[in-house]
């Protein structure tokens, strides 16, 4: 079959009849747009049509295949055949239609929950972000092609009224995308932004001041900087050099406090060390945590007082040898960025990625599980 020879006859009969295009959709239930690509040739009308077509310009629906006249009407016979199968392949369109309708609205409906559901449990991040935008760009496709099938999006479009309404409520969906798009853009730059800014460092011994530790970084790094000495004038050497970053989400920081001492102070501070406590006032009464004490965790034997609790660890190695000891507060550690201490972190530096593990779970002496409420109370 020639489509273009069909799309001129079609073009010719319309003209013989005196009559626009719209004029010809709007009496045939069809678009302007639609009467256009048969007369291009470039679509050809459903085989539902082709007895209303025919009727309508009084040929012959062999004329209308053909695309030239053959009778000036077509016989009874011919009508009921064609009338028949217009009517078959309208039953069997319906069929499809029908399917594709249910398909269409169920995909919809899951795909507005998914979207739904990643928006509420958001986390800022790029993958996160694009899963939420293709949710949604899929979301909107299923929306037109649900409305296109079951003819819906025909009706909106003849209608100018709710064509506008569409429109505008289109735009007003876009400018809250777009405006979601762009903070959640700003978000992401920000971060990693953030992710990228250098560490604040300072060295020197003295620039110890554990009062101003505690003050300056006791909320962030979730310590309270226990197990470090209030005074390090006994040791013999001493070094101190700790860097940081203060973050959108959290403070990430390293501290390292490397003190060694004569043998009597040596064996004193170690004394002070084993016995360092932390008491936590609860309504049901106060609650005592002591250190822990560890030989195989770390290079060294270390009083442990937190290991990974908010992701902070604090602990003080005992290098027995040398009457040394080195105290050490880590925020959110990375080993690849720590190579310089490596002798002074986890001899499995695997052991820091915690993954998806809830660290409120990991041990600490700054805090408790409360009986009151599901969560922990602190120091």
């Amino acid at each position: 079959m020639d489509q273009t020879k069909v799309g001129q006859f079609l073009k010719q009969l319309r003209k013989e009849k005196g009559i626009t295009q719209e004029e010809f959709a709007e009496k045939i239930g069809v678009s302007g747009r639609t009467v256009s690509r048969w007369e291009t040739g470039s679509n050809m009308p459903d085989i539902s049509l082709l007895v209303d077509i025919a009727d309508f310009y009084d040929v012959d629906v062999r004329e209308i295949i053909e695309g030239a006249k053959k009778s000036e009407m077509m016989n009874d016979d011919i009508r009921d055949t064609a009338e028949k199968m217009a009517d078959y392949a309208g039953a069997e369109k319906g069929r499809l239609l029908k399917f594709a309708q249910i398909t269409g609205i169920i995909g919809i409906i899951v795909l507005s929950a998914a979207t739904i559901f990643q928006c509420i449990n958001y986390e800022p991040s790029p993958w996160t972000f694009i899963g939420v935008l293709l949710s949604f760009a899929a979301l909107i496709s299923m929306m037109v092609m649900t409305l296109y099938v079951t003819g819906v999006l025909r009706k909106i479009v003849n209608n100018s009224t709710a064509f506008i309404t569409i429109l505008v409520l289109i735009a007003i969906l876009l400018f809250v995308v777009i405006r979601y798009i762009l903070g959640m853009m700003v978000v992401i730059g920000m971060l990693y932004l953030d992710y990228r800014k250098p560490m604040s460092r300072v060295e020197g011994i003295e620039n110890y001041d554990k009062a101003h530790l505690v003050e300056e970084f006791s909320g962030d790094m979730t310590s309270h900087f226990f197990l470090f000495p209030d005074d390090v004038s006994i040791a013999e050497k001493a070094d101190f050099r700790y860097e940081y970053k203060t973050g959108l989400l959290d403070t990430d920081g390293a501290f390292f406090l490397e003190a060694v001492y004569s043998e009597d102070a040596f064996e004193d501070e170690i004394e002070r060390l084993s016995e360092v406590t932390c008491t936590i006032e609860l309504k049901a009464g106060d609650h005592t945590q002591v250190v822990m004490y560890d030989e195989d965790m770390y290079n060294y034997p270390a009083y442990i007082a937190m290991d990974g609790y908010c992701h902070d660890y604090e602990y003080a190695l005992l290098d027995e040898e040398n009457n040394r000891i080195v105290y050490v507060l880590l925020g959110y550690p990375d080993p690849d960025e720590l190579e310089e201490y490596s002798d002074y972190l986890k001899s499995d530096p695997s052991a820091y990625d915690l993954g998806d593990e809830n660290t409120l779970e990991r041990f600490c002496i700054y805090a408790v599980r409360s009986d009151e409420f599901d969560g922990y109370d602190e120091y």
